[in-house]
């Protein structure tokens, strides 16, 4: 129930940014040089494999952007994303690596972007005794809106997915499970990209 009342409030947060924003945050964001964006809201994690629950796990999720513009349309980025979830004595841990392209569509240089690129992803759990951790390697995707809030800051909503989908593994307490393993990764949330 807490976490259908959290995505609630998420999406009613993102829904409000949309139909509230003012026309001056309807300018389309410059895209010229570097650029950096920081996210953050509910994600869901799951592990699936031959010995794996496979469940979809909701928890705390961020990410971190670095990048620049290659042109008006697309930028590219470094980017990081983090997961936690404590449940029954388990902590369960996520991180991301990855790069990415975002194309903004039409030649007015539209607030909508689209993302796609590679990245690594690895989880962990532990209950103090035991260590289960799973890695894999894969396509990322995902989509946002950015809202002017100043001349070169922009709030953007966002859904990211990523999927480690090759080359995974599963380790017991350090040592190899079990092959292949998929690791897949959602957020939703709302983030703030700058343009300095």
């Amino acid at each position: 129930m807490a976490t259908m009342l959290r995505v609630a409030v998420l999406l009613g947060q993102v829904a409000a940014l949309a139909f509230a924003h003012v026309a001056s945050a309807q300018q389309a964001p410059a895209r010229g040089g570097f650029w950096y964006a920081l996210g953050i809201g509910e994600g869901w994690a799951q592990v699936s494999c031959t010995i794996c629950k496979g469940q979809q796990q909701p928890g705390l999720s961020a990410h971190l952007r670095l990048g620049g513009s290659l042109s008006r349309q697309v930028v590219i980025a470094g980017e990081g994303a983090a997961w936690q979830r404590n449940t029954d004595g388990v902590r369960q841990t996520l991180a991301s690596l990855g790069a990415a392209a975002y194309w903004y569509p039409g030649r007015r240089r539209t607030p909508l972007y689209l993302k796609g690129g590679l990245g690594f992803v690895t989880h962990r759990a532990e209950d103090g005794t035991d260590a289960i951790t799973s890695t894999g390697f894969g396509p990322q995707m995902g989509l946002g809106y950015e809202f002017a809030v100043g001349r070169r800051l922009f709030f953007a909503p966002f859904f990211n997915v990523g999927w480690g989908v090759w080359f995974g593994s599963v380790k017991f307490n350090g040592a190899q499970a079990i092959n292949p393993a998929t690791v897949t990764f959602a957020q939703l949330g709302l983030g703030l990209t700058g343009r300095p």
